[in-house]
């Protein structure tokens, strides 16, 4: 390596020559000495002053920084929860949603797309909770959220696996039905007798039936018809050659009930539903009561061990499970007595309905099985039920809903099968208005649309003019 050196200014007195043996240049040769000042070895080392301070620059501006939602915070700042915890905590969560859901496909009460979107929405929400743990309010709350809502939904899932296993109680249809079996009554009209008894033992007895109503149903068109036929009607009894008063049809059992119904209206009852009258009560309570309007103010009289005597105004009441049965069973207050009777019967059956096809049905659900299950019986299975009611769920449908009554003129008989010659009170059917009932019902079956306001109203004046005339 070649080192250059520019000679100093020689001082006289001060300079001696020191060999070096370094490879010079060129220019130099490497005996030539080099001058060195003999006075820098023996001179104090002097410190360098430092630079004065520069004056301080002004501060710039910093820009501003765009905060990103994937920026994760400092661990500096915002404490972490224990990730054994939280890990706990998610699959808690995770369990639960996953549990809720799948209990809710089993119960087979809604329809599979909204436990799609359920099991979506559940999984977003388990994301926002992972997503949060880091932050320590926001974080607690979500979990607490999240846990919570998972709870409430396996809670509420065992609660209606109760009402399910309620259901089965009250079912004594067919266990063999397949799910297209049971689709069908979703898609296919069919007729249920709705049997009313005052019977405080066993609902599978043979006993009288109170209230006798035909309830025509069409899922397709959204349109029932609920047609009431009084109790003492004079009919052609089933499996004999005989007449009888309707009620006591129920004595040789509900089949035959059914048959003579259908033999009158010219039909096929399908299914059957028989309540005694402390199942009615339970159901209009555990619907919460039900709004009836009353053509007329009246006082029901009491009946030992259902009701005390009641009184109801002209219009709108709101009546709970006993004063509902009091306005339904009460006839004597009336000049037109069990007619009068079976329209008021209808109305309350009516504003069931209208609670059943709700979304108070989800609220309910159980809490209805649950007080009907000793005091009702129904020839429906549990699969047709669930599928009624998955229907209803599935688009909270409104139906079109006719009541009509048909009419007769008191008169007597000796000539009752279950009474053989005994003088007893009946009432001699209107052929009009059964005419009229029949029309009505295959309009319902072949899927005729409602008729119109104008056309109702007409016919509810020509059935309150057979009425009066009755």
């Amino acid at each position: 390596m070649d080192f250059d050196f520019e000679p100093e200014e020689r001082r006289p007195g001060s300079q001696r020559q020191m060999p070096r043996k370094i490879r010079r240049s060129d220019e130099m040769s490497s005996s030539d000495p080099v001058p060195v000042d003999s006075r820098d070895f023996f001179q104090p080392d002097q410190e360098t002053a430092p630079p004065p301070p520069a004056a301080p620059a002004p501060e710039q501006p910093r820009p501003a920084r765009r905060r990103t939602a994937a920026r994760a915070p400092r661990a500096d700042d915002r404490p972490t929860p224990n990730r054994g915890l939280l890990m706990l905590i998610l699959l808690i969560q995770a369990v639960l949603s996953a549990a809720a859901v799948f209990q809710l496909y089993r119960t087979q009460m809604l329809p599979v797309y909204y436990l799609a979107i359920l099991g979506v929405l559940l999984f977003l929400l388990w994301l926002l909770v992972l997503r949060c743990q880091q932050y320590p309010v926001r974080g607690f709350l979500t979990r607490a959220f999240s846990l919570l809502l998972s709870a409430g939904m396996a809670v509420g899932c065992v609660w209606a696996q109760q009402g399910l296993a309620a259901l089965d109680k009250v079912t004594v249809g067919e266990d063999t039905v397949t799910d297209m079996e049971a689709m069908a009554i979703t898609t296919e009209p069919f007729v249920v007798y709705l049997s009313g008894v005052d019977n405080r033992g066993e609902l599978t007895e043979d006993a009288r039936s109170d209230v006798n109503i035909l309830a025509v149903v069409n899922p397709l068109t959204k349109r029932v018809a609920l047609i009431n036929t009084p109790r003492d009607y004079y009919v052609d009894l089933a499996g004999t050659d005989s007449k009888d008063k309707l009620t006591h049809a129920g004595l040789y059992g509900v089949q035959t009930s059914m048959d003579t119904l259908g033999n009158l209206y010219g039909i096929q009852v399908d299914h059957y539903v028989r309540i005694n009258f402390a199942g009615f009560i339970d159901i209009v309570d555990a619907l919460g009561g039900v709004d009836v309007y009353s053509d007329q103010a009246f006082t029901s009289v009491g009946s030992p061990g259902y009701y005390d005597p009641t009184d109801f105004v002209e219009g709108w009441n709101h009546l709970d499970g006993a004063a509902a049965l009091a306005f339904a069973r009460e006839r004597h207050a009336f000049a037109t007595g069990d007619i009068q009777r079976g329209i008021n019967q209808m109305k309350v059956i009516d504003a069931m309905l209208d609670k059943i096809k709700s979304p108070a049905l989800l609220t309910s659900y159980s809490k209805l099985l649950a007080a009907v299950s000793d005091n009702f019986v129904t020839s429906l299975s549990s699969n047709q039920i669930t599928a009624l009611v998955r229907m209803q769920l599935s688009d909270f449908a409104s139906w079109d809903i006719e009541n009509y009554s048909v009419t007769g003129s008191s008169s007597s008989s000796t000539h009752c099968y279950s009474a053989q010659g005994q003088k007893l009170y009946v009432m001699k059917p209107d052929e009009d208005s059964v005419a009229q009932a029949q029309a009505l019902i295959q309009s319902v079956l072949s899927g005729e649309p409602a008729p119109s306001a104008d056309s109702a109203a007409s016919g509810g004046a020509s059935s309150e003019a057979d009425s009066q005339a009755a």
